[in-house]
Parts: C-alpha cells; sequence; structure tokens
C-alpha cells in the first residue's frame, strides 16, 4: 500500500499542475496574474477562516476546546513567513513569464528542492543523504530535457523573479511543516492566506494591475483555479507533516508533468521525444529519492 503522504503529495501535485493550465486559460480572458493571485489567496482565507470557526464553536459545544499552542510568538512569526513566503512564490512564479519563456520559468521554479535542503541545513543542521542529492540532480536534468529552455532567451529579470518564487516556495513549505506542529492545518491556511492576499491587495493598489475577465469563461477559471490552491494548500501540508518537508519538495517534481498533461488536454500542446524522455527520467529520480522502495521492500516481507 503506498503510504498516506505521497497520496497526499500527489493530490498537491495534481492541484497545482492544474492551475497552471487553468490560469493560461483565464489570463487569455483578460484577468491579470496578480488579480488571480489575489483571488486565489483571498478564497483560501475565506473559505478556512469559516472552517476553523464552524470546527472551533464545535469544540466549544463539547468541551474540548482548548489552546492549540503556549508559543504565541514563535506561531505568530511562522505564520507571517509562510503568509509572506506564498505570496513572493506566487508573484515571482505568475511575473516571471513576462520576461522569459514558460518552459525555463517552470525548469528554475523547480530548484526549489535545492533551497529547502539548504535551508533545513542552516536552520536545523538536517544534513540530507546523498541518495537524496543523487536523486535531485538526476531529476533535474530531467526536467531539462523535458522543458528544454534555449540559452538566447534569459532575461534576468525573469530569472530574478522565478527564483524569487521558487525561495518562496521552500519557505511555504518549510514554514508550513513548523506551524502545523503549532496549530490545525484549517487555521494555518486561514492565517497564511490572509496574510498573503493582504500583502498582493496592498501590491495590486500601488502598482494598479487589478484586471478581472470578462467571459464566463475566465469567472470559471478564476473559481476553479481558487478551489485548487485551496485544496492544494491542505495537501501540501498534510505531506509534510507525515514525510516532511524535503522530501515533500523532492516529490513535488511531479508537478509539471501534471501540468503538462492538462496542456496536452485542454491547449491542445503535444510532448516531443526528447521531452518524453526527460519526463520517464524525473520519474525514476523521484523514486531513488523517496522512501517508497524500502517500504516497499519492508511491507513484502512482513506479508
Amino acid at each position: 500500500m503506498i503510504p498516506r503522504g505521497y497520496l497526499y503529495v500527489f493530490g498537491c501535485a495534481s492541484s497545482f499542475g492544474i492551475i497552471t493550465t487553468l490560469a493560461k486559460i483565464t489570463y487569455d480572458e483578460g484577468a491579470s496574474p496578480p488579480t488571480v493571485v489575489f483571488f486565489r489567496l483571498l478564497a483560501g482565507s475565506l473559505l478556512m477562516g469559516i472552517m476553523s470557526a464552524w470546527s472551533h464553536r464545535k469544540n466549544l459545544r463539547s468541551g474540548k476546546s482548548k489552546p492549540e499552542s503556549s508559543n504565541t510568538w514563535r506561531l505568530r512569526v511562522l505564520i507571517i513567513v509562510t503568509g509572506i513566503s506564498i505570496a513572493v512564490m506566487s508573484l515571482g512564479y505568475l511575473g516571471s513569464v513576462k520576461y522569459i519563456p514558460v518552459s525555463l520559468s517552470v525548469l528554475l521554479f523547480f530548484t526549489f528542492p535545492f533551497w529547502v535542503l539548504l535551508l533545513n541545513y542552516f536552520i536545523d543542521g538536517e544534513v540530507p543523504p546523498r541518495l537524496k542529492i543523487l536523486a535531485f540532480v538526476i531529476a533535474f536534468f530531467g526536467l531539462a530535457l523535458t522543458l528544454g529552455p534555449t540559452m538566447q532567451d534569459l532575461d534576468w529579470r525573469g530569472i530574478a523573479l522565478v527564483l524569487a518564487g521558487a525561495l518562496g516556495s521552500a519557505g511555504m513549505i518549510i514554514g508550513g511543516a513548523k506551524s502545523v506542529q503549532l496549530i490545525s492545518m484549517r487555521n494555518l491556511v486561514f492565517f497564511s492566506n490572509t496574510v498573503g492576499a493582504v500583502l498582493v491587495g496592498i501590491i495590486l493598489l500601488l502598482t494598479d494591475t487589478f484586471s478581472l475577465s470578462q467571459t464566463p469563461l475566465g469567472w470559471a477559471g478564476i473559481a476553479s483555479i481558487c478551489v485548487l490552491f485551496v485544496f492544494g494548500q491542505l495537501s501540501l501540508f498534510a505531506a509534510t507533516r507525515h514525510i516532511g518537508s524535503a522530501q515533500t519538495s523532492i516529490m513535488l517534481n511531479l508537478e509539471p508533468f501534471i501540468s503538462i498533461s492538462a496542456a496536452m488536454l485542454l491547449l491542445g500542446e503535444r510532448l516531443e521525444l526528447s521531452q518524453s524522455l526527460g519526463a520517464l527520467v524525473v520519474i525514476i529520480g523521484l523514486f531513488l529519492a523517496s522512501d517508497l522502495t524500502r517500504k516497499f521492500s519492508i511491507s513484502s516481507k512482513n506479508e
């Protein structure tokens, strides 16, 4: 049986991967990237706020209500860091495609497992096993084959934005992993998305980039993105609780392949032979990076 944590990762990767294609459709219908980011963060804040309030009220009635954490200041810092990281991740990733191709943006964004491993080392002194480092190199090489960027398309502004997005993604994963030890996932998603929505809202006001879709298809895309974003975040934090932040970040390399599959179905895009080979290389790298081989071998011995 596949461990629960990996199922959460797959749910997260599927949600975020489909969002990429839906966002492309929504942008074509007139919505701006910062506007879509604002609405999906706002949706996460509102929906999780309602769920948290309902859960708290239920606990009060049953007499089970109690504070989740006594370390209030540490929790506040973690929530703010996670919320800022979510905003930076979304704005950096989406903003980078203005200066560099989407393929190059995706490739550079998925360097975030490296940042997770590096930040975990500096924060907790956690040294990654050699096999995970090798697996990351293999998976990154596979991404290069799959996404195939060209050197002449490089623009330092796009590179700076997408690397900031990758660093934001790493901060979100690590901050979320530490926060769920002190607070429920519902409350974490509510507070972190509220921080992110406020930050993006301020940016929209200062830059005057607020732009809504003018068609039913565009609005349907925005609504779908909001739902998938909330589900993806819940799956992400659940995965970090079960298998850790570093393992989760490596397994999330599945996301670009789900994005490509969605683009093939919804946008009519097709993969070349080299891209298909690259996808196979990444899958091999992900399997080597995971603990699935060890878990499966132990399971078979027990049977």
